[in-house]
């Protein structure tokens, strides 16, 4: 088991799980850089994935050391402007590949948005991760093919999990629902106007287009839905104090009743964000994925 620096991070009731804990110990690789290795160091590949004729950027960070290693594939929210680049070094450091990409309609990826489009997305990125050359060139264990998505990113991360059985394990971090997000008037009215603001890099649909969309979908969208899909698998559920607070304690309480034994559920008094609390969050992924199947 990787050694650990004694850094104590006090949190107060910050962190909060189903017993209080006063404070943390942060993992050596959110804050050490690990040993070097000359003939295989790590790097960074830019790429394009390509998904029903058209190509998304992506950013490939690769592990050092010869090993294949376990694959992370880290989808952010939309559009994406937090994109959680430090994580994405924490898992790096860990010894993982991580992938992050730009969907379609995003951030200069070619062709346009929509969340079902998004969800085609990351069903090609998956399957140009398992391609046999991809495997050889990038130094890829497929059987460690780990989603992790936060926000937008999180529904993505549980839909493609719930589909995909060989899939290793599931991180959802403060996910939207989007199978809900026209349920209540006030709080769609209060997320509406915020996506109103936040859509500039997106190409091809408006906030409205989107809320229309999931209304459509909204029975097959609520996540909530997909616990018996999800309970056999390693699964981290991470909440903030946000919009997506109580779905994603409904799909934690749906999980358990299905008889999920491999729950792990963290809660963090912050904002969607997680701004003040980034070492807390990169601690929670790399402890959840150090603890999994090698």
């Amino acid at each position: 088991m990787q050694k650990r620096l004694m850094i104590l991070v006090l949190l107060g009731t910050a962190w909060i799980t189903t017993s209080p804990i006063r404070a943390q110990q942060t993992a050596v690789a959110v804050i050490a850089d690990p040993a070097g290795d000359k003939q295989f160091p790590p790097g960074l590949s830019v790429l394009t994935i390509p998904s029903n004729g058209s190509e998304m950027d992506a950013f490939l960070y690769l592990a050092a050391g010869p090993s294949p290693h376990g694959i992370v594939v880290l989808l952010h929210g939309l559009p994406g402007y937090e994109i959680n680049g430090d994580l994405a070094q924490s898992i790096r450091r860990a010894g993982w590949n991580v992938l992050l990409f730009n969907y379609r309609g995003t951030w200069g990826s070619a062709g346009t948005f929509s969340q079902s489009s998004a969800i085609e997305d990351t069903a090609a990125v998956v399957r140009f991760l398992r391609d046999p050359a991809n495997v050889a060139t990038y130094r890829i264990d497929p059987r460690r093919l780990v989603i992790i998505g936060h926000s937008f990113g999180g529904f993505l991360a549980g839909y493609e999990g719930s589909r995909d059985p060989d899939i290793s394990a599931i991180g959802i971090i403060s996910a939207t629902n989007l199978g809900k997000i026209n349920f209540d008037p006030k709080e769609r009215d209060t997320r509406l106007k915020r996506w109103q603001t936040q859509l500039h890099p997106v190409h091809g649909a408006t906030a409205s287009d989107l809320f229309r969309e999931a209304e459509r979908h909204a029975k097959e969208w609520d996540y909530v839905q997909w616990a018996d899909a999800l309970r056999t698998r390693p699964l981290l559920l991470v909440e903030a104090d946000d919009q997506n607070h109580m779905d994603m304690e409904a799909l934690a309480s749906a999980l358990r009743q299905k008889g999920s034994s491999r729950l792990e559920q963290k809660a963090v008094a912050t904002d969607h964000s997680f701004s003040d609390h980034r070492i807390a969050l990169q601690t929670i992924v790399i402890d959840w994925l150090q603890q999994l199947p090698q």
